[in-house]
């Protein structure tokens, strides 16, 4: 399935966001500080009206790379009835497309252990040691892509 990844506001990509990244954790919301920075862009894909992929990309530097100019994947969501249709593929496709574009050397995210084969899949590696993230009570790791 081959869509065209674009530019959608917070507005638009909140229910998926919520629908998917707090389904069965304590946390109801699913607002971020990051999503405040000046230079935040929100990727996704909507199958007509419907936002049904998403991601938001911002400069932050990795923890665990201190000094590198980088760019962080937060809120990666694709609709449960989509996942491994290959939109997650095509956004973080376009992401590194805009690392590129924003001349950053990495982009990294904070992995749920359960999408860490995804992030393989897509280039990235697992770096520093797992922990568990407040919010959804679920175990993480940080992965990287150099750029």
């Amino acid at each position: 399935m081959t869509q065209e990844v674009v530019a959608l506001t917070l507005e638009d990509i909140m229910p998926l966001r919520v629908k998917v990244l707090r389904k069965d954790t304590p946390v109801t919301h699913c607002n971020y500080p990051e999503d405040t920075y000046e230079d935040v862009i929100h990727l996704g894909v909507k199958n007509e009206s419907t936002v049904v992929g998403t991601s938001s990309w911002f400069r932050k530097e990795c923890p665990d790379l201190v000094g590198e100019a980088a760019l962080q994947l937060k809120g990666m969501a694709v609709d449960d009835s989509l996942q491994g249709s290959g939109i997650g593929v095509q956004i973080i496709a376009a992401g590194l497309a805009l690392a590129t574009e924003r001349g950053v050397s990495i982009v990294w995210a904070r992995a749920r252990d359960s999408a860490l084969g995804f992030y393989l899949r897509c280039g990235f590696a697992e770096i520093g040691p797992g922990y568990m993230d407040e919010p959804t009570g679920m175990p993480h790791h940080n992965v990287y892509r150099r750029i």
